[in-house]
């Protein structure tokens, strides 16, 4: 469609306006807040519940269990946010129906409320959720992974604040 990024800019600034870059927005900003809220609480939650069921079996079972409460806090979080990403994606590639027409139903929204309606018209509550499994896979790995590493982190940094606090006592 486009030759560079520089020709895509210039090419959608010119023939849609300055607009054009913030198609989605609304949506994703909207939806950042509940997905990032949602990570922490059930990663908390999963945390709490894994300590009930497994009792604990020392540091390295900590780090298998923090990437698992993450992976699947990921899963979750996003599968409850995922509507607001499709209706962000939908709105996102407005405006390049001409280069779309080839794949098949072209879609055109003219805003957040009228992507909500014609996604229920036309698709029904499913439509909603088209794609979610990759995008599942996606939010599994890099959730479990992000809280495996905060943890992992965290805890040599107490390792180091302990050490340097009892060497200052021996000093």
């Amino acid at each position: 469609i486009y030759r560079n990024l520089r020709h895509a800019v210039v090419t959608m600034y010119q023939t849609e306006g300055p607009r054009t870059f913030y198609r989605g927005l609304t949506p994703t900003i909207v939806a950042i807040f509940p997905y990032a809220g949602f990570q922490f609480y059930f990663y908390n939650v999963l945390q709490q519940f894994s300590e009930w069921v497994i009792p604990a079996e020392g540091k390295k079972a900590d780090n298998v269990k923090n990437l698992v409460c993450g992976s699947f806090a990921g899963i979750i979080s996003k599968t409850l946010t995922y509507p607001l990403d499709v209706i962000k994606k939908r709105l996102q590639v407005g405006g390049f129906e001409h280069a779309r027409a080839a794949f098949g139903q072209v879609r055109t929204y003219r805003g957040l409320l009228d992507c909500i309606r014609q996604i229920m018209r036309e698709e029904g509550p499913g439509g909603f959720f088209k794609g979610l499994s990759p995008s599942l896979l996606k939010a599994a790995v890099s959730t479990g992974l992000v809280f495996f590493w905060y943890e992992l982190f965290c805890s040599l940094l107490c390792a180091l604040k302990s050490g340097d606090s009892s060497r200052r006592k021996e000093g």
